[in-house]
């Protein structure tokens, strides 16, 4: 009991109650509404619903801030046979199962399943808006009453004990516009990479995936006619009774579809005389074996970017033949629906899982143009992937911008004056 009464009060000890604020518990807020789920063996309760119905994996697919669309609807008689209750516009949906902690916004009149609660605001003047960003700011201490993970269960009363620090309805409602003009700037930042990544799509397809149009001096060959395909070090292996030293390894998870995640390297212990065999050159192409589907075949370049560094088994490097092949070229081949198509194809697959292997890898054909159009090839679509990069940077800082103000202005650090935006209007 003691640690839950801790974390209701965690919040209001990370920031205090700044001068003019009042400290409030959410229950003090807000009226809390439950949901329900009609009988599914109850057609009518379903069948032409008008009346959208939010699960928390809405919740999850949700990208908005507001919420006014599920993958379902129920019907007035679907309501008025089950919990589920309808919630005004500016309540909001609290995942309170599986994932704790998703929230949105009621864009629309609503209901909601048992796996979510309602949060309606019942104080005079309180700020849906700025609601939604104090417990997006505050939803550490709503985990740890859900057993100090986002994966858990959370129960209304446990909601409603957690403790915030409360700014007036002007002050609510000049920092939730600001926070406003943020995600306004993310949403349009995410739509630009968006509309750069169907573009770089469409711009690969045009100049690899031409079909009966490629050009008839080039020509279809398969990959160990042009490079050569290695298997990496096995994770595991015994190499005590050998002279080894302990190097760095990429995994699948550092092997991304057109680029590399290396925030996290893991080293691995192997044998002195296995290592040329095994490590990296820059110019190599990597190629995942396969696992969950999303996992089978995606690749990219290796620059060099780590010394000395290996892969492991279910990663092949391929190394190019530079006389015939540009790594560069062979590396956007990769990522193209020429090869999506062949290794889904080839594939060995089980439920939810695809795996290919280096016979398959070997055997792969695609059109290899000369090498000065290769190179050409390969310029283009690297200034496509610089403006995309360019694109991601700028919606990772102005999320970091947004982490920060949401810091700054919901714990009173920072104060705006309400009448600076009021002589705006």
């Amino acid at each position: 009991m003691t640690s839950r009464l801790d974390a209701s009060y965690a919040v209001i000890r990370k920031t205090g109650v700044p001068t003019g604020w009042q400290e409030k518990q959410v229950a003090d807020l807000v009226r809390v509404v439950g949901g329900g789920t009609p009988d599914r063996n109850e057609s009518a309760y379903w069948r032409d619903g008008g009346i959208p119905w939010i699960t928390p994996t809405d919740l999850t697919a949700n990208r908005s801030k507001y919420i006014g669309e599920g993958a379902e609807h129920i019907s007035d008689a679907g309501m008025e046979n089950s919990n589920a209750r309808l919630v005004p516009v500016g309540s909001i949906i609290f995942s309170t199962r599986g994932t704790v902690g998703n929230l949105a916004i009621a864009g629309v009149p609503l209901t909601t399943n048992q796996s979510c609660e309602v949060l309606v605001p019942q104080e005079t003047g309180l700020s849906s808006e700025f609601l939604y960003y104090l417990l997006n700011y505050g939803m550490f201490a709503f985990h740890r009453l859900a057993g100090g993970t986002t994966f858990g269960a959370i129960t209304r009363r446990e909601i409603g004990r957690v403790r915030f620090a409360m700014p007036g309805t002007d002050e609510q409602v000049t920092i939730a516009r600001v926070l406003d003009a943020v995600d306004l700037a993310i949403e349009r930042a995410r739509g630009a990479v968006r509309k750069a990544e169907l573009l770089d799509h469409s711009l690969l397809h045009d100049l690899l995936d031409r079909g009966k149009t490629n050009p008839p001096h080039w020509v279809t060959k398969r990959v160990d006619e042009v490079a050569e395909v290695g298997s990496g070090v096995t994770l595991g292996k015994d190499v005590s009774g050998y002279k080894n030293v302990e190097l760095p390894y990429l995994r699948v998870a550092n092997v991304q579809d057109g680029h590399l995640d290396l925030g996290t390297i893991k080293t691995v212990k192997v044998r002195c005389d296995e290592i040329d065999r095994y490590r990296l050159e820059p110019g190599d192409v990597l190629m995942t074996e396969g696992g969950d589907l999303d996992k089978l075949g995606r690749g990219t370049l290796w620059e060099g970017q780590i010394e000395n560094c290996l892969h492991q088994n279910h990663i092949f490097r391929i190394r190019a033949d530079r006389t015939l092949l540009d790594p560069r070229y062979f590396a956007f081949v990769v990522e193209s629906d020429i090869a999506k198509r062949y290794f889904t194809r080839v594939a060995k697959r089980t439920t939810n899982l695809a795996s290919t292997n280096k016979t398959q890898v070997r055997a792969f054909r695609f059109p290899v143009p000369p090498l000065d159009e290769q190179g050409q090839i390969a310029d283009v679509m690297t200034v496509s992937k610089v403006r995309i990069r360019a694109l991601n940077s700028k919606v990772g800082t102005l999320t970091q911008l947004k982490k920060s103000l949401m810091h700054d202005l919901l714990t009173g650090t920072v104060r705006v004056d309400p009448a600076l935006f009021k002589e705006q209007q």
